[in-house]
């Protein structure tokens, strides 16, 4: 598969000034989107994910000379005043609080975008209808906004950011002040525009949840940094950065699970050849009854004590947390098994021992 860069940006600072200290809200950042990506950006409140996809429509500029933003392989730091605003209506944003405008109807809301488009009234019109049917909402078109759950606001906001037909669509927190079943319908929206209108999508978000659900790529922010990127199905089954490995368990509960497990009196209470391990382990792996091969094998049986399965990108991806017994070299040899067959194996705890172990 070709892949055609839509958004390079290289070497990018931005650095504020308070009274007595300099904050660098983003801090020397190498970031490429591909065209068609949903490319989903993690971080905590305060990372800098907002302030780096700001840099991409140049809303927010780089505070360094060496900085490069390119967009559809043009560089908009070297734009003149009037050909960077036409890049930016190629540039659709959606936002967590919506800002549509409530003395207008959602018709005329979505209309707005399309002031300074050249088109006539019946074209103006025509396209309105277009965009609100392809958001679901045509027979909204002359409520306001207060008339409208908050997920059929954000429909409205994804319209109006469609208007002038973009090839990039940044969606800021979008889903924040929606709940669970509301954000889920945004983000299959989003997919299916993506799909539809080959859109390429940056998503913001602090919620893993809804990187899973629709992202192909994933970039980790903490202060600043980019700490961690690549496709989702790697970044999720084998994450490096402590910080990632924190996003992920908001969404498998593994990390959080062990705590309740190691409580248990098995646990508690291991003894040789037993052994408490964290199984990782994807795609056609998780087809092959292992665990019931471990006994066949090697006399060694398994106590599930907690799992957890993902579909990501329409692969699965697994992780077990598992109490594995029987003669210790048995049990050894069983663990080297499941390793030669692709199977992330964690050593957790040993006997009445704790151990460490890296995947």
């Amino acid at each position: 598969m070709a892949y055609e860069p839509i958004i390079e940006l290289k070497n990018i600072n931005v650095t504020f000034k308070e009274a007595d200290r300099e904050v660098h809200a983003v801090d020397q950042v190498d970031l490429t989107v591909d065209k068609g990506d949903i490319f989903g950006i993690v971080g905590y409140s305060g990372a800098g994910k907002s302030t780096l996809v700001r840099v991409i429509n140049l809303l927010q500029r780089p505070t360094n000379k060496e900085a490069v933003v390119k967009v559809n392989g043009d560089e908009m730091l070297t734009l003149p005043a009037r050909q960077l605003r036409e890049k930016r209506r190629n540039i659709g944003m959606i936002f967590q609080h919506f800002n549509l405008m409530n003395s207008l109807t959602i018709a005329d809301n979505v209309n707005f975008a399309l002031k300074k488009s050249g088109l006539s009234k019946v074209e103006h019109t025509k396209r309105v209808a277009e965009l609100l049917d392809l958001v679901g909402l045509s027979d909204k078109s002359h409520d306001y906004p207060t008339q409208l759950s908050g997920g059929q606001k954000q429909r409205v906001g994804i319209a109006r950011a469609l208007a002038n037909r973009p090839d990039i669509l940044i969606s800021d927190e979008a889903t924040s002040a929606l709940d669970p079943k509301t954000t889920e319908s945004i983000l299959d929206l989003l997919a299916d525009l993506n799909r539809k209108l080959n859109l390429t999508i940056i998503l913001i978000t602090h919620e893993m949840d809804a990187v899973k659900q629709i992202c192909n790529r994933v970039a980790v922010m903490d202060d600043g940094r980019l700490i961690e990127e690549g496709e989702l199905l790697q970044v999720f089954s084998q994450p490096r950065a402590e910080l990632t490995k924190d996003f992920i368990d908001t969404t498998t509960h593994i990390e959080s699970s062990l705590a309740v497990v190691e409580k248990q009196d098995i646990v508690q209470h291991l003894k040789p050849g037993e052994v408490l391990v964290k199984l990782g382990y994807v795609g056609d792996t998780t087809d092959q009854p292992l665990i019931t091969a471990l006994y066949d094998k090697y006399k060694v049986s398994a106590n599930i004590l907690f799992g957890n399965l993902e579909i990501l990108q329409g692969t699965p991806v697994g992780n077990l947390l598992v109490v594995l017994s029987g003669e210790p070299k048995k049990t050894e040899q069983a663990l080297v098994f499941m390793q030669d067959n692709s199977v992330s194996v964690t050593v957790l705890k040993s006997g009445d021992k704790e151990v460490q172990s890296n995947d």
